[in-house]
């Protein structure tokens, strides 16, 4: 596959998104972190990955100063994203200090937080579409391609954090399978707009990856797969199969 132009916009959905996820998930199902060695790993860690993200918006600009210019003026979806990742980030940040210092963080913390994350995964697949300039992007299926995606990624990711205990809840076993369903199917059906535009869809058959990664959690509710290895193995498929369906979304601006 050829390297993308958008590689920056790449990294920033791609890690942006799967913080914004993982607070979603630690919003519905997590407690205030005290069950953990250091709760305060999971909010720094997702803070690296929305940071490392919007470096990747500054790549996309070329010069810093673009990123101030694009914030003045609230239409335009970078800074869009830009207000959402900032209101985002300020409650993680909130959330890191709160466990660092104290052990526990309010659930309202992470609830407001969850908030944020789920307008900034929505601008995130809103930017593209409403990119009219490219009808592979402007379709409907976008939405949740990202959505979805964004939701499977950080699911697993919160999963990682909390070991085999998360998988051991029906209900979050439950909504892993349903999120990484919906992220399957979007995938399938972007891949057949992909072709209707004579696209290369195969890249699109990542989906295969991300079903090997919900079959992992699932089997780690069931116990048949190892404490050490159901999580890690859950998250490793899962990112790469959104990951590589998500390159090829971008792939679409070069050919």
């Amino acid at each position: 596959m050829a390297l993308i132009t958008e590689f920056p916009l790449f990294a920033f959905t791609t890690l942006g998104g799967m913080a914004a996820g993982a607070y979603v998930a630690a919003a519905c199902f997590a407690d205030d972190g005290r069950e953990a060695k250091r709760p305060w790993l999971f909010p720094l860690v997702c803070l690296a990955l929305l940071g490392v993200g919007l470096l990747g918006v500054l790549g996309h600009l070329g010069r810093p100063e673009r990123f101030l210019l694009a914030m003045s003026n609230p239409a335009s979806m970078i800074a869009e994203e830009a207000y959402w990742s900032i209101a985002f980030g300020v409650l993680m940040l909130v959330d890191f200090v709160l466990l660092l210092r104290r052990g526990a963080s309010p659930r309202a913390v992470r609830v407001a937080a969850a908030v944020a994350a789920l307008g900034l995964m929505g601008v995130m697949g809103w930017a593209y579409f409403t990119s009219y300039g490219n009808p592979a992007w402007a379709t409907w299926q976008t939405l949740p391609l990202f959505v979805a995606g964004d939701l499977a990624m950080g699911a697993a990711l919160w999963a990682l954090f909390r070991g085999e205990g998360a998988y051991r809840s029906g209900a979050f076993a439950a909504a892993f399978t349903v999120v990484g369903a919906l992220a399957i199917a979007s995938i399938a059906l972007t891949a057949a707009h992909f072709a209707s535009f004579g696209y290369d869809a195969l890249p699109f058959a990542a989906a295969v990856v991300l079903a090997a990664g919900v079959a992992s959690g699932l089997l780690a509710w069931k116990g048949k797969l190892p404490a050490a290895v159901g999580p890690a193995a859950a998250f490793a498929l899962v990112l790469a199969g959104v990951a590589t369906a998500r390159y090829a979304f971008y792939a679409a601006s070069i050919l």
